[in-house]
């Protein structure tokens, strides 16, 4: 059977709860249509709530206590294979589009060619002064620290990236191409800055209730968690979500430019073809005065995931849990590739085809690395284990603050079962222990810090590389609102960088 082509989607930071089909309360038609024409994933996890371990676990299939990285000041090691490589061996050509987040002088990993650039720091060292120049005040706002400073509509850095990369790989699907594709377009959105349209964040700020946001503090909140809240005004928060909600109708109408480029290509080709749609993490959007990812709720946590195309089933839901990290076995058993010796992932072929449910053994498994080096926090390694509707959440050196959630029955994780559950708390934390040892995460993790300084002092003893990284953001997206719910921005505000003067 001849290799159909593939295009991948992925998007940042979008929770699954924020969509049309799933969480009705954000106009989504085209990922509704790809949700009524193919086969959705209801319970898909992060294998890591944070940017670039997520996508090294996703392109490696493998969980970060396999790779190793934790924070986003790391990178896949050249001689560690991706979902790519095999595809390549197939016969497939590898493009990426946009962002995908690799450090470092690799910017490939198994893609054979790169048609748009990154936006995030591509460099072990971080390009402050060029960042603030490029993106002005709203270079506060790509932090969870500094999200809720610039909250509104209006221009943006990640509004000009993803029309420049949905237009890369609009203008790439116009061309002929000889060798099966394999496509993954990646943008930075709905990723904050929370700025949208005027006109998208006006519709969103009508609709937003205020009294669902805000939620009280729950008293099984541990500390790692307290230590994070941002406590704004309502007003601001409703303002973060209508901007959340703005950036999401965006970018759906952006998988329906791609889509339908994508299914023109494919028809005049000739080839069968297979389109996916999935995120690295979510955002909590205030939920609980948690703004961002880093957290094991479902909001931080759940992403959306949809196949479709020839082949797959339509309008198939399959509610069982997944992860992302099974996008490459999947992609493998599609194409007809070999597999990697070792992989996480499963192959979710059956399920693209009819399957109804798993049989309820698998557990789907997350970890985070808390804290931030440079501002000299400790690190606090926090694990979350599902399997079926129990998630249970724990985080080293805060014993007797787990969590256990049922999220069949509270799928807004409001009541603890931690005391009423005690033999799925057993047998879930007995499937944290056999993973995971924190003593040696800590220890992995400060060589890859050393690892991360030693990168950074051949940068400062030769040039860093920047040539990689997208720069063409206009003078009018640095941070003037036309409408806005802006709170006063303090060169004191705190961000994983530290202080910027």
């Amino acid at each position: 059977m001849a290799k159909p082509d593939i295009l991948v989607f992925m998007s940042d930071q979008h929770t699954s709860y924020f969509t049309g089909y799933f969480g009705q309360n954000v106009d989504t038609p085209n990922l509704d249509r790809l949700a009524a024409e193919g086969t959705r994933f209801d319970h898909t996890y992060t294998p890591c709530p944070l940017c670039v371990p997520a996508r090294m676990a996703m392109m490696s299939t493998l969980q970060s206590y396999r790779t190793g990285i934790y924070t986003n000041d790391d990178t896949l090691p050249d001689l560690q294979p991706t979902f790519l490589h095999p595809l390549v061996e197939a016969g497939y050509e590898t493009v990426l589009c946009g962002r995908m987040h690799f450090v470092g002088a690799d910017q490939r990993h198994g893609f054979t060619k790169r048609i748009a650039l990154d936006t995030t720091p591509v460099s072990w060292t971080r390009p402050v002064k060029k960042l603030q120049e490029q993106r002005g005040v709203l270079v506060r706002t790509f932090a969870d620290m500094g999200a809720v400073q610039v909250v509104g509509g209006g221009e943006s850095p990640v509004i000009y990236y993803d029309q420049v990369v949905v237009q890369s790989a609009l203008d790439y699907l116009r061309e002929d191409h000889e060798k099966p594709q394999l496509i993954l377009v990646g943008t930075y959105g709905p990723h904050f800055p929370y700025i949208t349209t005027p006109e998208l964040f006006q519709k969103y700020m009508a609709r937003v209730e205020s009294s669902k946001l805000l939620q009280e503090t729950p008293d099984y909140m541990n500390d790692v968690l307290l230590r994070r809240r941002r406590i704004v005004s309502k007003e601001v928060a409703k303002g973060c979500v209508a901007a959340y909600c703005g950036l999401i109708e965006q970018m759906d109408r952006q998988i329906g430019q791609v889509r339908q480029a994508f299914e023109e290509f494919t028809r005049r080709r000739g080839t069968e073809h297979v389109f996916c749609y999935l995120s690295d993490h979510g955002d909590q959007v205030g939920d609980r005065s948690l703004f961002g990812k880093d957290t094991f709720f479902e909001k931080s946590i759940k992403v959306p995931m949809i196949f479709a195309g020839d082949g797959i089933a339509k309008g198939h839901v399959v509610k069982s849990p997944s992860s992302i990290l099974d996008l490459g076995p999947t992609l493998w058993g599609l194409a007809g590739s070999k597999r990697l010796p070792q992989t996480d992932g499963m192959d979710l072929g059956e399920y693209l085809h009819g399957k109804q449910e798993y049989d309820g053994e698998r557990v789907i498994f997350s970890e985070l690395l808390d804290g931030y080096r440079n501002m000299g926090e400790p690190y606090h390694y926090g694990r979350m284990a599902v399997r079926g509707n129990y998630k249970y959440i724990s985080y080293d050196g805060y014993e007797g603050q787990d969590m256990l959630f049922d999220i069949e029955k509270d799928p807004d994780e409001l009541q603890n079962r931690i005391e009423e559950e005690p033999e799925i708390v057993a047998a879930l934390k007995q499937e944290l222990t056999i993973r995971t040892d924190p003593k040696e995460v800590l220890r992995i993790q400060a060589i890859h810090d050393q690892r991360a300084d030693w990168m950074r002092a051949v940068e400062a003893a030769t040039e860093v590389d920047d040539s990689e990284r997208w720069q063409d953001n206009p003078p009018t997206a640095r941070g003037e609102l036309t409408v806005g719910v802006t709170e006063p921005i303090s060169a004191d505000t705190p961000l994983p960088w530290g202080k910027l003067k």
